[in-house]
């Protein structure tokens, strides 16, 4: 058939090989992810974001509420006007 190639050793587009390439940096960018401070930022970003994403639902759902019985009043006093 033809010859087996190892895929570790499958060349990119330049002609390296790239897959032993990134398994060389690996620990190296283990080590860089796990000293990275940025993810707690992002982190306290999400959690205002969910925060402040509760306060409009939560609000939302009071005007809802409110709103409704608005309505239903507007409604009865039409209905009693009318008779």
């Amino acid at each position: 058939m033809g010859e087996t190639r190892q895929t570790w050793r499958l060349p990119d587009a330049a002609g390296r090989c790239a897959a032993h390439r990134l398994v060389a940096r690996l620990p190296v960018t283990l080590r860089g992810l796990l000293d990275n401070a940025s993810g707690a930022t992002a982190v306290e970003y999400g959690l205002i974001v969910a925060c402040v994403t509760l306060a409009i639902l939560g609000g939302m759902t009071y005007f809802a509420g409110n709103e409704n019985a608005m309505y239903t009043h507007i409604s009865n006093a039409i209905v009693g006007a009318t008779h």
